[in-house]
Order: structure tokens, then sequence, then C-alpha cells
């Protein structure tokens, strides 16, 4: 599981401008992987978006939540 420090710890190594600083010594191929990672760390943006808006969008309804998140009806 991914932990709060970690998250932090890849924000401030954006913020610092080491990630540019990395990506520019890196060969074709490690810049690629490092544009990968950005991509997915986008798509798990977009897709805790779309399980958390979910979760709170069935809270608001009424509806109830079962294990897993699943809707109970």
């Amino acid at each position: 599981m991914l932990t709060l420090k970690k998250l932090q710890e890849f924000k401030e190594y954006l913020e610092s401008g080491a990630f540019i600083e990395d990506f520019e010594m890196r060969t074709p191929d490690g810049q690629a992987e490092m544009l990968d990672m950005i991509d997915l760390l986008f798509e798990i943006c977009e897709k805790a978006n779309e399980v958390i808006s979910q979760h709170f969008y069935r809270r608001l309804q009424g509806v109830p939540i079962g294990e897993g998140g699943k809707d109970l009806n």
C-alpha cells in the first residue's frame, strides 16, 4: 500500500526540480519510463476520483454500501 509519506516525498521530488534533472540525465528509454510513471499517476488520480465520487454520491442518495463498496440493492 502506498503511504501518505511516500506521496509527500514524491510531490517534493517533483516540486524541487529533481524529477526534471533526473529526466534530462536519462537515456530515451529511461525518459519514456519516467513519462509512463507520470501517465500512470494520472490514471490513478482519475480512478481515485471516480471511486470516491461514487462512494459519496451513494451516501448522499442514501444507498446502503456493502463490502467492497458495492450496492446492496
